[in-house]
């Protein structure tokens, strides 16, 4: 993050190289994870940080 000149937050993001593959998981595990986190398990789904 960085402040512009005048004086808004600015956050500077790039997609990974392997994005279209991390896209296409996330997109066939997108019914799945949402029942389990309704269900109450709030464990992170992000297996890539």
């Amino acid at each position: 993050y960085t402040e512009d000149p005048n004086g808004m937050l600015v956050e500077f993001t790039v997609d990974v190289p392997n994005s279209s593959e991390i896209s296409k998981t996330r997109k066939n595990t997108a019914h799945k994870d949402l029942e389990k986190w309704l269900a109450g398990d709030h464990t992170s789904n992000n297996v890539y940080r």
